[in-house]
């Protein structure tokens, strides 16, 4: 996923206008994405550049902006081998996945992920759509920020994907024969990192424990995000849990951006 290259003087003044309009620091609702900008001195509400630290003599420099939907803020990423698991059905694994979104709030994003080179235990190829082989393609997806932990010792950050409203599944399927196909519903959360840092890097991580179940399975407090596949043929359908996996996800922000996860 990327990060945001400001360019120009002119950018950094519309940055800066924008701040003033942005609101007292103490309304940021963490986690958030965003960046921290650099304003006149006195107008800003932190001290440092990462907007972690309030100012409380009226000395601040730096302002905290939030994402907009009137932005078009975009990441991408590659990641490495992919491993579907499904109870009672043949593990796929994808040779590497590739992330295309755009954040579109402060907590919010859209992406698709691509998975290529699938082939299910029983050496039969995968995919979305017939005409491409071994290359499975999720529908437009929904992402949600929030805390995987939030301790004084320990802070993670996740990204909830999900399918859009009004579609209930995140991506069908077929392998080898074509009589039966497959979607994968439900819900996953992505540990996503770095966090309280203005940076271009932005990298995803979706796991599972190695007891089986998926890691994490649900936001700090929150409901369960889990997934399950419902296979059909014919008439007849049949559903069971599913687990998602993919190693060594690498991503850039298009510009400088920061998930502030800490602070007011």
């Amino acid at each position: 996923m990327k990060g945001i290259r400001i360019t120009g003087l002119c950018l950094l003044a519309a940055l800066a206008s924008s701040a003033a309009l942005a609101g007292s620091a103490s309304a940021v609702t963490i986690p958030q994405i965003g960046r921290c900008v650099k304003v006149a001195t006195g107008a800003g509400a932190y001290t440092g550049a990462q907007c972690l630290t309030l100012e409380t003599h009226k000395k601040g420099k730096y302002e905290w902006v939030p994402v907009s939907s009137s932005e078009k803020q975009t990441f991408d990423g590659t990641g490495g081998e992919t491993t579907l698991k499904t109870t009672g059905h043949s593990t796929i694994k994808c040779i590497a996945a590739n992330f295309v979104g755009e954040y579109t709030g402060p907590k919010t994003a859209t992406l698709t992920i691509e998975f290529q080179g699938c082939i299910n235990s029983k050496g039969q190829q995968c995919q979305s759509n017939p005409q491409n082989k071994s290359e499975i393609k999720t529908l437009p997806l929904e992402a949600e920020l929030g805390f995987i932990k939030n301790e004084p010792t320990v802070v993670q950050v996740g990204l909830d994907l999900k399918p859009t409203a009004p579609l209930t599944q995140l991506v069908s399927y077929e392998c080898g024969s074509i009589t039966e196909s497959a979607r994968l519903e439900g819900s996953v959360i992505g540990q996503i990192k770095p966090i309280d840092k203005m940076t271009t890097e932005s990298n995803l991580l979706i796991a599972v424990r190695t007891t089986g179940a998926q890691l994490p399975e649900q936001f700090e407090g929150g409901p369960n995000d889990t997934l399950s596949t419902t296979f059909m043929s014919g008439t007849e359908s049949t559903t069971a849990p599913s687990t998602l996996a993919i190693k060594g996800e690498t991503g850039h922000n298009a510009a400088l951006l920061e998930i502030k996860a800490k602070g007011a």
